[in-house]
């Protein structure tokens, strides 16, 4: 089926059992006035996506730190990253946090690396600070 210029599609996604949500795309114009309102390469966001996910999914990523999958080892990374980014760090749990500061098999590399050892050191520096 072909799709006109301004029309709308409508799907429907199961988003689990008998929930069902509609899901509502547009096809792009390709008129003159749209493509002149697009943003040129150099000054669009690309930046985006990953706010858009919640820190208990993030997290829950992240600290999942088992296996050593390929694909699994890139969305750690990423995350972590993305968690960063966020300065957020804070929140992750200390026991997955030492897993990427031994870094064991450079999975993560020596950035990740620094990051957590400089997270966990600020953890220690605080509790002595709090016992003495």
């Amino acid at each position: 089926m072909a799709w006109g210029i301004g029309e709308k599609k409508v799907e429907t996604k199961r988003t689990g059992p008998n929930k069902m949500v509609e899901v509502q795309t547009s096809v792009k114009d390709t008129s003159d006035d749209v493509q002149s309102k697009i943003q040129p390469d150099k000054e669009r966001e690309l930046g985006g996506g990953m706010e858009i996910l919640g820190l208990d999914f993030l997290l829950g990523v992240v600290e999942n730190i088992r296996g050593a999958d390929k694909n699994d080892v890139i969305m750690r990374k990423l995350v972590f990253n993305e968690l960063l980014r966020r300065e957020q760090l804070d929140a992750i749990d200390s026991n997955s946090l030492k897993v990427y500061a031994i870094n064991e098999g450079n999975l993560y590399g020596k950035d990740i690396q620094c990051e957590a050892m400089k997270v966990l050191a600020e953890r220690t520096a605080r509790k002595v600070g709090d016992n003495g």
